[in-house]
């Protein structure tokens, strides 16, 4: 289907803005406003702002905001890793630090990866104006994921 793996975006996000071209190397973006279920080990799941929780049976990962306070559905999930994006350090993925125009992301402990493994390792990024903090962490925790970075 697609050579290194894709990302699905479900809901409401900006993230593909870093992956089509960006300041990540680019990929396959897939956009969705609702999903279902999901069954594609070779793709990185972004759950946007709002979107319902799809049910997730394979995936390289599934990234969701970790300061949204919700709770995970585990029972959505079948044993797929979940990447949680958010300013707290606790998070898989946080914002390090933001000068005027560029980011620093971190991703804060190693991921399993299409290719392997991803170690901990800190990024800047020049996020496009349209993209949240959420968009921008979210893109780089798909770009670990299908092994593009790291």
């Amino acid at each position: 289907m697609f050579e290194k793996g894709f990302v699905l975006i479900v809901g409401e996000s900006n993230a593909g803005a870093l992956l089509s071209g960006g300041s990540l190397p680019e990929c396959e973006i897939v956009s969705a406003a609702a999903a279902r279920e999901v069954d594609c080990p070779e793709c990185a799941v972004i759950i946007g702002e709002g979107a319902e929780f799809p049910v997730v049976k394979r995936a390289a990962g599934v990234i969701i905001s970790g300061d949204s306070g919700g709770i995970i559905p585990t029972e959505r999930l079948s044993g797929v890793q979940v990447i949680t994006c958010g300013r707290c350090a606790k998070n898989t993925v946080c914002v390090t630090s933001s000068a005027g125009e560029n980011l620093t992301l971190a991703l804060n402990r190693g991921v399993s990866t299409l290719s392997g493994f991803c170690e901990p390792m800190e990024l800047p990024v020049k996020p496009p104006e349209e993209a949240s903090e959420y968009d921008c962490m979210a893109a780089f925790a798909a770009a670990a994921l299908l092994g593009m970075i790291g």
